[in-house]
């Protein structure tokens, strides 16, 4: 197992091109997307649709200035428009009496959480007029109001591992998770292409019949993808936590026990690609397909918890991605202990033993 080992550090000093490569795009993209960020308000465009009074346009606009997050200006409709085709704005709200449009010109992350936003004070304020309307009292509102203050009942929703079902969104730390996990899996995949390289070559096969135990060459080139992708991972935290501010507010130990869980069970699906494809060139086909697949499912490139599609949500379960995700937002969110998050970490250790096994046993059959 050591000669292995020493023999893939040796293979990094000499070719270390490819792992710094991700190291560093993986520096540019979480800076671009999430360093950037100063904690102003997204300022989103509106304008009074059809049989919309400038009156009731305003009291709209003022409803959803409530939010900390967006601020809503009231501008002409072809200002608004404008603003979309030229690319200057991403989206634009259209107001009408009791209903409302969105203009959109991409579909990402912002635009989803703005729509829910928009639909909760729409919902909410159709819901308090019906009220009203129903009940006949000029003081429905106050009471309403009196009673979210203090109500008779707390409800606290939580899932069946105990863990809060309320949505917290930090676009930094999203960015940060997100993009470190993406770019660590092509290194960590990567970095076993010298299996595939050995057994094109025939070499793995010389190994395996050598005096080493073939438990000491897999785990050799294991620990070496374990080590590079975990070290990847914790020095990007490193770097972020402590040389820009990003707001990590988790303890440390425990988000090095998260990475650590994630790191094996990607080396363990390197492993489960190793054993699928019969050339390097494959693995090369493979991975790109893989990550993104893992990323865009897992939530990396945004949370799932503004995924609506049933099938979607579904899949995102199977993939490590969204458990490691889920592992770091909530020591990282939440403030939740390592016994909180031990669910969501024995799925990824579950995960890496069985396709790990997977990939040996296909390994060896083709041996």
């Amino acid at each position: 197992m050591k000669s292995i080992f020493i023999l893939q550090l040796q293979r990094f000093r000499r070719k270390p091109l490819l792992v710094v490569s991700f190291f560093v795009l993986t520096l540019f993209f979480v800076f671009f997307l999430g360093g950037n960020d100063t904690g102003d308000k997204i300022t989103i465009q509106s304008y009074a649709g059809d049989n919309t009074t400038q009156e009731q346009a305003d009291y709209w606009i003022q409803l959803l200035n409530a939010s900390e997050s967006f601020e809503f200006v009231l501008v002409e409709e072809e200002e608004a428009r404008n603003s979309i085709v030229q690319g200057d704005r991403n989206m634009a709200l259209e107001i009408r009496d009791d209903d409302y449009r969105m203009l959109v010109a991409v579909d990402e992350q912002s635009y989803q959480i703005a729509a829910n936003y928009i639909q909760q004070v729409f919902t909410e304020e159709l819901r308090l007029a019906a009220a009203e309307a129903a009940v006949e009292e000029e003081n429905i509102r106050a009471a309403i109001a009196e009673e979210r203050i203090s109500p008779v009942l707390a409800l606290n929703m939580e899932t069946i591992n105990g863990e809060s079902s309320g949505f917290v969104y930090d676009e930094n730390l999203q960015a940060l998770f997100g993009m470190t996990l993406f770019f660590s899996i092509y290194t960590i995949i990567f970095s076993l292409s010298n299996v595939a390289e050995e057994k094109r070559d025939g070499t793995w096969n010389r190994l395996i019949v050598s005096p080493l135990q073939k438990w000491q060459v897999y785990a050799g080139h294991v620990a070496y993808c374990f080590l590079v992708g975990y070290l990847q991972i914790i020095l990007i935290f490193i770097f972020f936590k402590y040389m820009l501010g990003f707001q990590i507010e988790a303890h440390f130990g425990i988000l090095m026990i998260i990475v650590a869980c994630f790191t094996f069970t990607i080396v363990s699906v390197g492993m489960l690609l190793i054993g699928l494809v019969t050339s390097p060139q494959q693995l090369q086909a493979v991975i790109p397909i893989t990550a993104t697949a893992m990323a865009m499912l897992g939530g990396a490139f945004w949370p799932v918890e503004i995924v609506t599609n049933e099938v979607i949500v579904m899949l995102s379960k199977v993939m490590p991605m969204y458990y490691g995700m889920e592992a770091l937002k909530g020591a990282a969110l939440l403030n939740q202990s390592l016994g909180e998050i031990t669910g969501a970490l024995s799925i990824l250790v579950l995960m890496g033993v069985i396709t790990m096994g997977i990939g040996i046993n296909l390994m060896e059959r083709r041996a």
